[in-house]
């Protein structure tokens, strides 16, 4: 199977989170998406405003009507308390899964701006393959790919050029980026002579994110109106009956 590991903190669920999966489900021919709220972000930790039982919640509703999508609690809170870090959790889904399966991460390109500040982000990109699905507005520093950034990605020299650039130290393109189906693929290699693949996905058009989501639900002047426009139906009726975001 093809399976890809979805995490983020989902508060709330909206459209473009699905939207997101459904495009990289079916353009990289992914058999399961795995959506996994994560118990506390190590970026953002103690950041959630829903808890994670009503996120999973959630999330279980929002991916109802797509049967490659599943809710997991892979990432649930730690019970020492600890941040949940991508890299942990990528390992162990790993080494549960059959030898034969393929895992890819799923992640937004404003997300993977982000990369070089993950935990252990250098092994990150070799414990499987990333699928960067592109926003609108969310360039990527060093990564010239059409629709998401600059023209090629090269390991900076200086550390005054590694600023805000996504790739970790080490980890550099391999080859030359080629398109697909709509997927653009983007070989890395690192040090250790590791290979991986980036998949991305340059031409989406999914501006929402949780934050204006949820601003909108807690400060807009009518607070929850037009919530089904931005948020699955049977999301925005549980948001509802839970009080939540207000």
């Amino acid at each position: 199977m093809r399976i890809a590991f979805f995490g983020g903190t989902f508060d709330p669920p909206h459209c473009g989170h699905i939207a997101i999966a459904r495009a990289a489900a079916d353009r990289l021919r992914l058999d399961k998406v795995l959506f996994a709220p994560v118990g506390n972000q190590p970026l953002k930790q103690n950041s959630s405003v829903a808890g994670f039982d009503d996120r999973m919640s959630m999330v279980g509703l929002a991916v109802a009507n797509d049967a490659r999508f599943e809710v997991s609690a892979i990432d649930a809170p730690r019970m020492d308390g600890e941040p949940n870090y991508t890299i942990d959790t990528l390992l162990r889904l790993k080494h549960s899964l059959p030898s034969e399966d393929r895992l890819f991460s799923l992640v937004g390109a404003d997300s993977f701006l982000s990369l070089s500040h993950w935990h252990r982000a250098a092994e990150l990109l070799f414990v499987c393959d990333f699928i960067v699905a592109g926003r609108p507005g969310s360039g990527l520093p060093g990564i010239g790919l059409p629709g998401i950034g600059l023209p090629d990605i090269k390991q900076p020299d200086t550390a005054a050029q590694h600023a805000g650039h996504p790739l970790p130290r080490g980890v550099r393109m391999s080859g030359n980026p080629h398109s697909t189906d709509g997927v653009l693929e983007v070989s890395l290699t690192n040090d250790s002579g590791q290979h991986a693949v980036l998949y991305c996905l340059p031409d989406l058009n999914e501006k929402m994110s949780a934050t204006t989501v949820r601003s909108s639900l807690m400060h807009g002047p009518h607070k929850g109106d037009g919530m089904a426009e931005d948020v699955p139906e049977q999301v925005a009726e549980y948001i509802r009956a839970h009080h939540l975001y207000r």
